[in-house]
This record gives structure tokens, sequence and C-alpha cells, in this order.
């Protein structure tokens, strides 16, 4: 209530992706509300308190995802759930999160351009 949270874990935000959780909502009387936050990057490392995504495991036989080339690319997914103490704590969040998310994908593709036209 009193925008008293603490950063606890580092990431580039171009790297993430929010989703609001649903399933939480139903039969439950509880009025604590989650973000799902998921973290997808080409570093086989994964963030602090990120866990791997056990649903992209599955996708491939490999521990950390698809290869994305010949190269041996291979893009590593992991998640992460945030809890609030309410829809309004959760939902002030996710608009937060959303347009600093935003933001930073903007400024990605620009220092794409910059590089490429540097060269």
């Amino acid at each position: 209530t009193g925008g008293e949270g603490r950063v606890i874990t580092s990431c580039r935000l171009s790297c993430l992706a929010l989703r609001r959780d649903t399933s939480s909502q139903a039969n439950n009387n509880s009025p604590a509300r989650r973000l799902l936050v998921a973290h997808a990057s080409l570093d086989p490392h994964l963030p602090a308190l990120f866990s791997l995504d056990a649903s992209s495991s599955r996708r491939s036989n490999s521990r950390r995802g698809p290869s994305l080339g010949p190269d041996g690319l291979r893009l590593t997914r992991s998640r992460m759930d945030l809890w609030f103490e309410d829809s309004n704590a959760a939902g002030h969040a996710y608009k937060v999160l959303s347009s600093k998310i935003a933001k930073a994908r903007a400024k990605r593709g620009g220092n794409i351009k910059a590089a490429l036209l540097a060269r």
C-alpha cells in the first residue's frame, strides 16, 4: 500500500514480458494477486530469483530451450511470480512495469540502429 517495495534482482527490461494471472482469482477469497514475469535471453545464465521455465524445456530436448540455428545459440526462458497484497497494487505494478519494458525495447531498437549505422 505504501509503495515500500524493494528491488531484489536485476535483468534487462527488454528481455521481460508480463502477464496478469487470472487463475488465482477463480475460487479464491484471498485479495492477494500475482503477476507472471517471463524472461527470455540468449544468455544461458538465469537472472537471480528466476527459475527455468518448465514449459519451454518440455518443448525441446535441451534444458535451455530451442536451438536458434547452426551456431548453437539457444534461447533461455525463465519465469518469476510477483505477489501483491491486492488487485490495485498488482494493477499499478503491471502498468508501471509494462511502460518501462516498452521504453526499454524501443531504446534497444535505437541502439541496434546506431550500431549498424556506425560501421
